[in-house]
Order: C-alpha cells, then structure tokens, then sequence
C-alpha cells in the first residue's frame, strides 16, 4: 500500500499522521493547505480491485448518512476524492482517544463517568432515529466512540449505517462480535438476514457499557461481581435477544440512566 505521509491528496489536503485503522480502511490527520484547518482523511483500502464498487458504495452510505444532520455528538462530513483508483473520505478532525483504548490505558471506567458518556451516545443516537427515514448506525462499540478531553464524545465510522426502510430487509450480515446484536448476523447459517432497526443500536448500547465497565466483551451473561446493581439492570434490558423485550427507544434508556441519579 502506497504511503501517503507527507503528500498532498485532493491537491489541497497535507497527509500529516496516520491516526487510526479499522475494517476496510485507514484513517490520517491532515491539514488543508488553504485554509490551515486540520481535518481527518479516511483512506479507503482493499487489495481487490474487483472490490472498488463496494468500497464507493460504502462511502457514499457513510456520506449520506451525516451530510444533513447537525448534532454535537456526530462528526461532519465534508467531502469525497477519488484520485488514481483511491477512494478519501474528507472528515472533521476530532482530538481525543477512542474508548477501547481509554479502558487499555485507564482500565474500566466509573459508574459516573460511563453515564455521562453513554447519555451523550445515546442523545446523537436518538437525532438519527429521529431522522426520517431513520439512521441505524449498527456499529456501536468502545473503538467507534472518541472521548475528548474536555469530556465530550464523538461517534465515528458510520461504514455500515443504514436508512431504514421496512418493507427492505438486510442483505448482508454487519456487525462486531461482542457488540452487535443477534439479528445483525441473521441465522447459525448467515441467512435469512432481518430488518435491523433502531432496536439494533439499544442492543449495542448495552454491550458497550458492559465492555466499559468489565473491560470484557459482552457473551450473553452479565458479571453481577463487575456492574453496578441498577446498572445491570440497564443493561440486561438493552441486551435482550428479542428486540421486543428492549427498550424501543434511546428515550427510554436515557430516562433509566438519569434515574440511578448518579451525578
């Protein structure tokens, strides 16, 4: 793969730093030789070329998703380059460390703190179920959410979100193990895809706290030894199998977390 470090994409975009990876592409900090601004640049990657289509496709979905909306907790998107058979996604730069790497640092993190976090999580999620049609963002995980240091957090990586429509089921599986919930994987098989909607995102909400506080991926039993006893609770409901036995909005999640009334 070609280094990009210390070129210019989009004849106005100075690579400075590779700051991230994940799934199907790489992420770097650059700066716009115009304007002095700092912004992200995700780079998208596959060794096939055969696999370029799918790569716009995801893209265009991650663009699509975010250009219109407007909430504190979702980062803009500006812009996409294709420049010699690569695909860049233009991005707003957010200086903070991402979750999973927070907890590896810091280890679990208090009770106070994870629900100062997760209400912010789960105030950008309402936004985009609110939208019409609803975005289900279906990739909510600790490495998916950026802490800043004033305390404030972003989601990033919306590869795999999705405009809900119901009469327009799930084509192919998505989702991280641990994290994403049982119908984003369809049957023992892979078939039989389901339509994921904003229950999907309730059940991912559970499992990132789960992770959170046990430093642990979530497998379908709740350590009583590692989580708060309200907390537990919370997060039982989110991860119920059935979506049913949810909470069927972020709403209602955000009304449990205030009343452990810990802040």
């Amino acid at each position: 793969m070609k280094n990009i470090i210390n070129n210019v994409v989009g004849g106005r975009y100075y690579v400075l730093e590779h700051i991230g990876s994940g799934g199907c592409s790489d992420v770097y900090k650059v700066r716009d030789i115009y304007s002095g601004l700092f912004y992200a640049l995700k780079k998208y990657i596959t060794s096939d070329p055969a696999n370029q289509k799918n790569l716009m496709e995801g893209m265009e979905k991650e663009l699509n998703a975010l250009k219109h909306c407007s909430h504190p907790v979702l980062p803009k998107i500006y812009n996409i380059i294709k420049e010699e058979q690569n695909f860049y996604l233009i991005m707003e730069y957010v200086e903070g460390i991402n979750l999973k790497e927070y907890v590896a640092r810091n280890g679990s993190i208090k009770t106070k703190l994870l629900l100062n976090i997760m209400m912010q999580v789960c105030s950008g999620l309402y936004y985009l179920h609110s939208l019409e049609p609803p975005v289900v963002y279906r990739d909510l995980k600790p490495s998916n959410i950026i802490i800043k240091n004033d305390g404030r957090v972003k989601l990033i990586d919306f590869g795999i979100a999705k405009r809900y429509r119901i009469d327009v089921a799930d084509e192919q599986a998505f989702g991280s193990v641990g994290f994403a919930a049982p119908e984003q994987f369809g049957d023992a098989s892979g078939v039989s895809l389901y339509n994921t909607d904003i229950r999907t995102d309730i059940y991912g909400i559970g499992t990132t706290m789960y992770y959170l506080k046990t430093k642990t991926k979530y497998t379908g039993r709740i350590s009583s030894r590692k989580t708060h006893g309200k907390l537990k609770r919370i997060i039982k409901k989110c991860t119920q199998v059935n979506p049913d036995k949810r909470y069927q909005n972020c709403i209602e999640v955000l009304c449990e977390m205030k009343s452990l009334h810990i802040f």
